[in-house]
């Protein structure tokens, strides 16, 4: 972004009134607690200033990322010359009998006490996500046997400039994988969920179930991204435990002792140790079992050095 376009971008955001940051850092808006430092980073607070954003950036070709709470991204310690636009401040849920819309910004946290005081089921894994509900959509999110595509029943996107509707089918969601995350130029900006009658106390009691689960096998007290690798048909953690990888770290990241699943920063690892850590089990997986792990992160802003 060259000094006029960045100046005219600034102006814009002023004009929207969108609340704007510069310099701010990766390591502060992603879970990982990882990444270097953004040029320009906004907060739009509805669909309609994001998408004005979004128009106004693709037509002066600004560099940028659709960020939500960051739990499912790796960000490279380079410098980001683009904008990042965060979209928690985009946060609208409306609840209709047995069906939730939400935009992209809302929290899965919230989205799921609005089932609870409902007494829906089939979302009571959201309250185990540190996730926005556009970015859980974007990976199929899940846990403990219920995901994204059991209740997605369709979402707006904005594609080429244009806010369509695409059925849940469209969306192509699979194993921690979807049409969002093979073409992000895909955006989401509403989804509307489709869950089950039950009762209060049944939902509550199935979220306390998996939260306690999550709480006795997850190592939540470090920074991570969760299980970071995945295989369409077998356990990428349990194949890591087997290759003696627990414990294996570089720098400041480390396989966890907990779940071997989950690579963590335990001393304010860089992006480069956290991306190194996961390298290295991609190979040894291949290299012990023939075993290829597909990444469930998303890698922001790596060129093809940082990669090698």
């Amino acid at each position: 972004m060259n000094e006029q376009t960045f100046k005219t971008v600034l102006a814009k955001m002023k004009k929207y009134m969108v609340e704007t940051h510069l310099n701010k850092r990766f390591d502060e808006l992603t879970t990982l607690g990882a990444g270097g430092k953004i040029k320009v980073t906004i907060y739009p607070d509805t669909v309609r200033k994001f998408v004005k954003c979004i128009r106004l950036f693709t037509r002066l070709k600004v560099e940028h990322y659709v960020l939500g709470k960051g739990s499912n991204v790796l960000a490279s310690d380079n410098y980001y010359h683009g904008v990042v636009v965060v979209t928690t401040k985009i946060s609208t849920i409306c609840v209709h009998g047995v069906k939730i819309c939400a935009t992209m910004g809302a929290s899965t946290l919230k989205v799921y006490k609005e089932t609870e005081k409902r007494g829906l089921s089939g979302g009571e894994f959201l309250s185990c996500l540190p996730a926005s509900i556009g970015g859980a959509t974007v990976t199929n999110a899940g846990c403990f046997g219920q995901d994204m595509k059991q209740i997605l029943q369709w979402v707006t996107v904005l594609h080429n400039g244009r806010v369509r509707r695409l059925s849940a089918k469209q969306c192509k969601l699979s194993k921690r994988n979807s049409l969002f995350k093979q073409q992000p130029d895909y955006t989401i900006l509403k989804v509307r969920l489709k869950l089950k009658r039950s009762t209060e106390q049944q939902v509550k009691q199935t979220s306390q179930q998996m939260r306690t689960t999550k709480a006795q096998t997850q190592p939540l007290n470090f920074r991570s991204a969760g299980c970071m690798l995945y295989h369409d048909s077998v356990s990428i953690s349990r194949l890591t435990d087997q290759a003696g990888l627990k414990g294996y770290g570089i720098g400041g990241a480390r396989v966890s002792d907990k779940h071997a699943g989950f690579i963590l920063n335990v001393d304010k690892a860089s992006s480069k140790d956290i991306y190194l850590v996961m390298q290295h089990v991609e190979r040894t997986l291949w290299e012990r079992f023939g075993v290829v792990a597909k990444r469930e992160i998303c890698l922001v802003n790596f060129n093809e050095q940082d990669l090698k």
